[in-house]
């Protein structure tokens, strides 16, 4: 074996043994003992709680004092009843009302709960530390002023980021929780955290579900999916779950990745969480008791939230998802990881070490002295480095006071937020820097005062900067003394006016949702005539108006109906108000203005923008000032107003935005009605009219050229039947038939000497012959049909291989309509007599197309045709003696 592999094992346990003689030697060094109650929410076996109690214990028993710690247990997973609390409040009652305790501890919501309800009467003068405690609002202290500890954080958010990171193509975030309190607390959270997630991630909520209902839903879920387990230790019907339990409930019903919000899940198959480690935050419980052990009082120890957070994911279920250590963020820890093979060879480690022990204390004590002074030398060299690079280059604004208030440093941050350099800012008072303002200075004097009283400030408020300008910012601060008799002290001032401005817009634009929502089911459900005045009442509301009206034109443009709001209340007007004020002219221009500007503001208080003040001075006389008048469009021109009379000079953008769409709904109501009027009437004129303009170009065709008539009406039979033979719809079949009856319509413009010319066509002649699609689809698009007729007719002689005429379409180019007409044309024509040539026969047509099939013609058309056929379909040679029929 290699002398480096034996010397480094043994040089930690040398390490080791020093750092215990020292340990040891401190500890018996002190005889004193603390007596402790502790009470806990869970019981002993949930492995949360009994690593945070190792945490608490062993942080107690860090000084070398003796413990004695009473451990009680409410158990409340199991049993929360009042039954149960009351049973287990006298239990405590009796065991501890006569003892003398130095410290009570409580952990996690229930617990405070209970110490909360009993230390006032029978513990008055014991400190209490709490944590573990998700509900803020458990604790005030000034009703609970012997009582103080360290809130446990959740990162929802930070879990939810771990699981993107882990699974980039993750598009559902299945969150589960059960229905207690502190389930929907989390619940709450869940939602405001993970809000700016939802533009690029389905949410799917699964709360409140027994057993059987999250098996079934989870295994429901769609591809791409990641479980989030918020809270689920039982389903409200008495049923406990343990974490293993919740965590094989979700293994058994599907195969997504588990991510949790607590250390312990990952310890029981979860995937992972960015989590507090129990343990950690125990420990920092246990600090905090040392202080009220050491006599700190309570109130001087404000209490905290736990926001150490880390990476913690289960090794095997690492594996199960083929993810490797590269994907894992920074400082990640892996649970359930087989261990190394140096511990797995722990005799052969113990030996090494055993036989170099001696060598390595021996020159472990020769250079402690020397090493102890190069690294004191060093550690303050750097510390003083480390902190001023710190201090100046640390994004919040820090300013270091004295007692007096008087600024001693400020760091850049500072400078930059508050304008003022840092030559002026020191030897000033603080309070002259950022709270000059008269509006803000009695609040910023009582900051400075409570800290003079030795409290510790965190709270948000406004200050000024050196300009002016008001800032919102976070306020942090606190008083220590020093050894010559002051105090120094620290305000760091973080600027939140963005996350506040946030939070407004965030307020606004739901307050405008919740209203167009509103608003868009009772126009677009209803009439004008109920919807209108209740939309009116939307928008004032929405706006902070106290009044406003509602006008509608007629098709002339004048005032046709007014709708009033008045006292919280709109209501279509029986009597002119608006109309009696202003004239045709005055209702023209305000629209020219609308026009121009798309909004028009009348303020009393400013030069009127209307050539004619008197009326607009009347309107604002009528309806108050400033009056915002909105135009309402139905269609292109403006069919109506809006106006309102405006409490403040200007909207938010969210608001502002509202009024508008509300605008275009009301715009779209009364166009919808206006439509919905003349609709039934246009279609009917509009089917007779397009009947009869087919029939009268067939007709005229007829005068030139009777036998291409009655081909046309023999296609157009063929067609049809072979639409309706293929299953298709009405309006397939109808636009098929009208096609056929004017395909041939172009040859209208070809000499009659080609048309009926006995023999072969020569090239110039069969090119004037071709020319008869495009001349009529120049003679049909000049009409409007409800069908696309000329389409239609200007592909019928194109061939699915591009060997067509007049554009060479291929395949899906060519219109399905046409393709059938395609068909239709080439059978009727080889079948049926002309004064030129004799027919050629029904087989020999049906050779010809079934021949083409698939390289000139549509095969289902050609497979129609023959069925057609086969069913009986004759062609009527007295047709060719009509025009029409």
């Amino acid at each position: 074996m290699p002398k480096s592999t034996l010397l480094r094992p043994a040089g930690r346990v040398a390490i080791s043994l020093l750092l215990l003689l020292f340990t040891c030697g401190g500890a018996l060094a002190k005889n004193s003992g603390y007596r402790v109650m502790m009470i806990n929410s869970y019981h002993s076996t949930d492995s949360w709680t009994a690593e945070t109690i190792e945490g608490i214990r062993q942080t107690l028993l860090s000084e070398g004092a003796e413990l004695d710690l009473q451990m009680e247990f409410l158990d409340s997973k199991h049993d929360s009843s009042a039954e149960s609390i009351k049973a287990f409040r006298d239990y405590v009652i009796r065991k501890y009302s006569g003892r003398q305790l130095d410290l009570i501890v409580c952990t996690g919501d229930e617990a405070l709960s209970f110490v909360k309800s009993i230390q006032p009467r029978f513990f008055p003068d014991v400190p209490a530390v709490f944590c573990g405690v998700m509900v803020d609002d458990m604790y005030d202290p000034r009703a609970s002023p012997m009582m103080t500890g360290i809130f446990e954080g959740l990162d929802i958010r930070g879990t939810a980021e771990l699981a993107l990171k882990l699974f980039p193509r993750t598009q559902n975030l299945a969150l589960v929780s059960d229905m207690s309190d502190a389930g929907m607390g989390v619940v709450s959270r869940a939602r405001r955290e993970l809000f700016g997630l939802r533009d690029n991630l389905n949410i799917i909520d699964l709360f409140g579900l027994t057993k059987s209902q999250l098996q079934d839903s989870l295994s429901a879920l769609p591809p791409a999916t990641v479980i989030l387990m918020l809270v689920y230790f039982g389903d409200g019907r008495g049923n406990y779950f343990s974490p293993r339990q919740s965590s094989a409930i979700v293994r058994d019903s599907c195969s997504y990745p588990l991510f949790s919000l607590w250390s312990i899940f990952p310890d029981e198959g979860a995937l992972g969480g960015s989590v507090l480690r129990a343990g950690m935050h125990g420990e920092k419980a246990g600090q905090i008791g040392l202080r009220l052990l050491h006599g700190e009082p309570p109130a001087d120890i404000p209490a905290l939230t736990d926001r150490d957070f880390i990476s913690v994911l289960n090794h095997d279920e690492l594996f199960r998802f083929g993810l490797s250590a590269s994907a894992l963020p920074e400082g990640a820890i892996v649970v359930h990881e087989p261990p190394p093979s140096f511990v797995l060879n722990w005799r052969l480690v113990l030996v090494n070490a055993a036989v170099i022990a001696a060598c390595v204390l021996y020159i472990s004590l020769l250079l402690f002295n020397e090493r102890r002074r190069r690294r004191a030398a060093r550690s303050l060299t750097l510390r003083k480095s480390m902190w001023e690079g710190l201090f100046g280059n640390a994004p919040e604004a820090f300013v270091v006071i004295d007692d007096k208030n008087v600024v001693h440093n400020v760091n850049k941050a500072f400078t930059r937020l508050f304008g003022y350099s840092r030559e002026e800012s020191i030897g000033r008072d603080v309070d002259d820097l950022v709270a000059a303002n008269s509006g803000i200075r009695p609040e910023a004097v009582e900051v400075t005062n409570r800290l003079k009283r030795g409290e510790a400030v965190h709270e948000e408020s406004v200050r000024t900067g050196k300009h002016g300008k008001r800032v919102e910012v976070s306020i942090q601060g606190s008083l220590f003394p020093w050894p010559d008799g002051g105090a120094y002290g620290y305000a760091i001032y973080t600027d939140i006016s963005g996350r506040v401005r946030d939070e407004q817009a965030m307020e606004h634009h739901i307050i405008s949702e919740s209203a167009v929502a509103a608003a868009s089911r009772t126009l677009l459900s209803g009439s004008s005539f109920g919807g209108i005045p209740r939309t009116l009442e939307e928008m004032a509301i929405l706006a902070g108006a106290d009044n406003g009206f509602f006008v509608e034109f007629d098709p002339s443009g004048m005032i046709e109906r007014e709708a009033l709001f008045y006292e919280d209340k709109a209501s279509w007007s029986s009597s002119p108000h608006v109309s009696d004020i202003l004239s045709t002219e005055g209702v023209d221009e305000i629209n020219r203005r609308l026009e121009e500007k798309g909004r028009l503001l009348l303020d009393a208080r400013r030069e009127l923008p209307l050539e004619n003040a008197a009326r607009a001075r009347e309107l604002l006389r009528r309806f108050g000032s400033p009056l915002l008048i909105m135009p309402v469009f139905s269609g292109e021109s403006a069919r109506g107003w809006v106006g309102l009379r405006m409490l403040q000079d200007s909207l938010p953008s969210s608001i502002d935005s509202a009024l508008t769409v509300f605008c275009d709904l009301m715009g779209s109501v009364i166009q919808q009605e206006r439509r919905r009027a003349s609709a039934t009437e246009n279609a009917r004129i509009l089917e007779g009219t397009s009947h009869g303009m087919v029939e009268i170009l067939g007709r005229t065709l007829a005068m030139k050229d009777p036998y291409t008539v009655g081909h046309q009406f023999e296609v157009a039979r063929l067609a049809r039947a072979m639409a309706i033979r293929g299953g298709f719809d009405e309006d397939f079949v109808e636009k098929v038939y009208y096609a056929g009856l004017v395909h041939d319509l172009g040859k209208i413009v070809v000499p009659s000497s080609i048309l009926s010319k006995p023999g072969r066509l020569n090239d110039v002649e069969f090119a004037i012959i071709k020319e008869h699609a495009f001349h009529g689809w120049e003679i049909l698009s000049s009409a409007e049909f409800p069908w696309p007729l000329a389409e239609i007719v200007f592909q019928h002689h194109e061939r699915l291989d591009g060997s067509g005429y007049p554009n060479r379409l291929k395949g899906s180019d060519i219109m399905a309509e046409a393709r059938l007409i395609a068909v239709a044309d080439v059978v009727e024509a080889m079948t049926s007599h002309r004064p030129y040539r004799p027919g050629l026969g029904i087989e020999a047509a049906l050779d010809e197309v079934r021949s083409g099939s698939g390289k000139l013609f549509d095969p289902l058309a050609v497979e129609l045709c023959l069925a057609v056929m086969e069913d009986g379909f004759l062609f009527d040679e007295k047709n060719y003696e009509l025009a029409l029929p």
